[in-house]
C-alpha cells in the first residue's frame, strides 16, 4: 500500500474536509456575487448632471470660492495662500480646479455615492485573503487528522505496518502540504476567474500588464507559503499533544486572545514600535513585502518620529523560525515518546 496516497485520500474523504471545502467554495462564490451586487459601471448621465447641480448650489453659498473664482490672481494677492503656487500639486492646474482644492469648492464627485469594482486595484487583495483563509483552515485540517489518529488509536496501528516513525511522520506532513497547495492553487483560480467576471459584468478590469502581474504573484506566492507554514504549524502541534483539542487551543487561544494580552501588555511598557510583539504585524511585512512602524512618542514639530522598517525577509526569518522550531519539537516528541 503506498502510504502518501493512503494518507492524501484519508485527508480529502475525512467529513470535515467536505465540510469546510462546502464553506470555502461558497465563501468564494458568494464573496464574487456580493463584490458584482454592489458594483457598477459608474454614474449615469443623470447622477452627474444632479450631483453637478448641488455642487454648484454649495459653491454658490461659499464666499471665498466665488471670490477665487473670479480672481485670476487671487493666490498671488491672497497673504492665506500665498503658499499655493509653491505646492507641487498646483502646477499644471486650471484656476478654477485650484480655487476647488485649496478654497474648499465642492466637486460633482463630493456628491456621487457609488461603488466600482476594479480588479487592478482589489482582486489581488481579495485573493490573498482567501489564501490565509484557506491557510487557516489548512490548518485546523491537519492538525485534526493527526489528532483524530492518536484519540482513535489509528497511529499506534499504523506503526504496527510503518515502524519507521520519521518516515511516517514525514509522509504525513507531505500530503498535508500537498492538499494545502492544492486547496490554495484551487481556490485562488477560482476566486481569480469568478472576480473578472464580475468585474467585466459590473465593474472595471484595469490595466492587468506586467507589472501587475508581477507584483500580485509575488503576493499570492508569499501567501502561499504562509499557508504551507500553517499547515506544518497544526501539524506539528497536533503531534506534540497527540489530540486535536489541544492543537485547536493553543491555535484559537493565540488568534482571539495572546494577540489581545500582546497588544495589552505592549501598550503598557515604555517601548518603541510595541506592534513588533505581534505576529500579525511580522505576518504583514511577510505578505506585502515591508512594513513600517511609526514611533509616536518620538514626533516632534520638526521630525516625523523615528521609523522601523520590517522587510519580508526579516519577517521569513521570524515566522519560518516559529514553524521550524514546532516542527523540530514535533520530530522530537514523536520519535522518543512511546506510541501509547
Amino acid at each position: 500500500m503506498n502510504l502518501f496516497k493512503a494518507e492524501l485520500r484519508r485527508i480529502a474523504r475525512r467529513r470535515l474536509t467536505l465540510v469546510f471545502g462546502i464553506l470555502l467554495l461558497a465563501g468564494v462564490a458568494g464573496l464574487s456575487i456580493i463584490m458584482a451586487s454592489i458594483s457598477t459601471k459608474g454614474p449615469t448621465e443623470a447622477d452627474l448632471a444632479a450631483a453637478q447641480a448641488q455642487a454648484d448650489e454649495w459653491n454658490e453659498q461659499n464666499p471665498d470660492f466665488r471670490d477665487c473664482v473670479g480672481d485670476e490672481s487671487y493666490f498671488d494677492e491672497n497673504p492665506d495662500y500665498s503658499w499655493v503656487e509653491t505646492d507641487p500639486e498646483y502646477e499644471g492646474m486650471e484656476h478654477r480646479e485650484a480655487c476647488e482644492y485649496f478654497v474648499g469648492g465642492s466637486r460633482a464627485q463630493d456628491y456621487i455615492w457609488t461603488y466600482t469594482f476594479s480588479f487592478e486595484d482589489e482582486a489581488p487583495f481579495v485573493i490573498v485573503g482567501i489564501v490565509v483563509v484557506t491557510g487557516l483552515v489548512m490548518m485546523m485540517l491537519s492538525s485534526s487528522a493527526i489528532g483524530a489518529e492518536w484519540s482513535s488509536g489509528g497511529m499506534s496501528n499504523l506503526m504496527v505496518w510503518h515502524p519507521n516513525r520519521m518516515r511516517l511522520w514525514g509522509t504525513k506532513l507531505g500530503a498535508a502540504l500537498t492538499a494545502c497547495a492544492a486547496a490554495v492553487v484551487v481556490l485562488a483560480v477560482l476566486a481569480f476567474g469568478l472576480l473578472l467576471a464580475a468585474a467585466a459584468l459590473r465593474g472595471e478590469i484595469g490595466d492587468l500588464g506586467g507589472p501587475w502581474w508581477e507584483e500580485t504573484l509575488t503576493y499570492l506566492l508569499r501567501t502561499g507559503v504562509l499557508a504551507l507554514g500553517m499547515t506544518v504549524l497544526g501539524a506539528s502541534l497536533a503531534m506534540l499533544g497527540r489530540h486535536t483539542a489541544i492543537a485547536g487551543g493553543v491555535i484559537a487561544g493565540y488568534l482571539i486572545i495572546g494577540d489581545l494580552i500582546v497588544q495589552m501588555v505592549s501598550m503598557n511598557l515604555s517601548m518603541k514600535f510595541p506592534e513588533r510583539l505581534s505576529l500579525y504585524t511580522w505576518v504583514g511585512a511577510w505578505i506585502t513585502g515591508r512594513i513600517e512602524l511609526q514611533d509616536w512618542s518620538s514626533m516632534t514639530l520638526e521630525s516625523a518620529g523615528d521609523v522601523m522598517v520590517i522587510t519580508w525577509g526579516e519577517a521569513g526569518l521570524l515566522l519560518g523560525g516559529i514553524v521550524l522550531l514546532f516542527g523540530a519539537l514535533a520530530t522530537w516528541s514523536f520519535q522518543r515518546r512511546d506510541a501509547a
